[in-house]
């Protein structure tokens, strides 16, 4: 628990740099289990990735916690991790890894859910009568892997544009990450609603530089959606 607590702190030092202290959203964390994962999990690296997170969630989320996707071929939302769970979260929820990776089927899981219209983001979303979520959708997507899918996924960042959800996409290694790169700076969007940054090793940056840089951009997107009407 002390060291939740010490994320928590962290996370809120730079939650008031990039001055979000007073904002409210729903932390998402989709995390790869394709098989090249593997040496992720079995070094901790994800379960600290989960702890790590939830230092975001503990000052953002509504709930104090993150609802937490996988994927990799498919895609499975796993659950809410919170104070009480996450120290064993990646072993009680019994994620392995397994198969390729594909990028839309768990886009589609949390679109799904979190857009604005009630009756599902593919049934409402060209609606007028879209009710105005209150608070955003933080995404927080990382992947150590190019993925097979490419057209469905970018159509989905563009579909989604005019939703209040945040892409931040996080490559882990030392693999070309022109995809996400394009997804980043891509044109043809209503909002820029999608982040993208690399780390070569996720478990040698300190929490500071972490939170700092998954930070980055959204207070920008968050400006913009409420100008354009995304956000109230």
């Amino acid at each position: 628990m002390g060291n939740l607590i010490d994320l928590s702190k962290k996370a809120k030092i730079q939650l008031e740099k990039k001055q979000l202290l007073d904002v409210k959203a729903e932390i998402v964390f989709v995390i790869d289990t394709s098989y090249s994962m593997g040496s992720l999990y079995n070094n901790g690296t994800v379960q600290e990735l989960v702890d790590r997170l939830l230092g975001i969630g503990m000052n953002m989320d509504t709930n104090k916690s993150i609802d937490v996707f996988s994927f990799s071929d498919r895609a499975k939302e796993i659950g809410r991790a919170n104070e009480k769970n996450h120290m064993d979260y990646v072993e009680s929820n019994r994620i392995v890894v397994n198969g390729g990776t594909n990028y839309a089927p768990v886009m589609k899981l949390i679109l799904d859910k979190y857009a604005s219209s009630k009756k599902g983001f593919f049934s409402g979303l060209f609606s007028s009568k879209n009710k105005k979520q209150e608070i955003p959708t933080f995404v927080f997507f990382i992947t150590d892997g190019d993925n097979s899918d490419k057209s469905d996924a970018t159509e989905l960042v563009k579909e989604s544009s005019n939703q209040p959800i945040f892409w931040q996409f996080v490559g882990i290694g030392n693999t070309n990450f022109s995809f996400l790169e394009k997804l980043d700076t891509m044109s043809g969007r209503f909002l820029d609603n999608a982040n993208f940054f690399q780390v070569n090793d996720i478990a040698s940056i300190s929490d500071d530089e972490l939170y700092s840089r998954l930070l980055n951009e959204f207070p920008t997107w968050l400006q913009q959606a409420k100008a354009k009407g995304v956000l109230q």
